[in-house]
């Protein structure tokens, strides 16, 4: 959606596995091969939307194969989760956004409390 901040992914296609529809997304979207061994839930919720029911799943992989090249002719950006309140983000997404800010600082403080 245009002006907005906007996550990888899209839709799971009938008889898709949610690890084939990610790996598919990612392939068409950003040309890279994720490596489905490191890859790892993170949430899965349900919103109900005007236009019927939506379903979002959100992974975290770090691993992948081939160089990201944008397939979808929109500004791609590596951001820190700190950043992420800097842009629009989709109503449906401010589950996960609270989320992926309680999980990323989360980490953060056991990563300084072990140094």
């Amino acid at each position: 959606m245009s002006g907005f901040f906007e996550f990888p992914g899209g839709k799971v296609e009938k008889s898709e596995l949610l690890i084939e529809a990610l790996s598919r997304e990612v392939l068409e979207e950003l040309n890279i091969k994720i490596d489905i061994k490191k890859v790892l839930f993170l949430k899965s919720y349900k919103k109900n939307l005007k236009r019927g029911k939506l379903k979002l799943n959100f992974f975290e992989c770090d691993s992948w194969f081939g160089k990201i090249r944008n397939n979808e002719h929109q500004k791609i950006r590596w951001i820190y989760p700190s950043e992420i309140r800097n842009f629009n983000i989709l109503k449906s997404n401010d589950d996960f956004v609270k989320y992926l800010m309680f999980y990323y600082f989360s980490i953060r403080k056991l990563k300084q409390h072990h140094n």
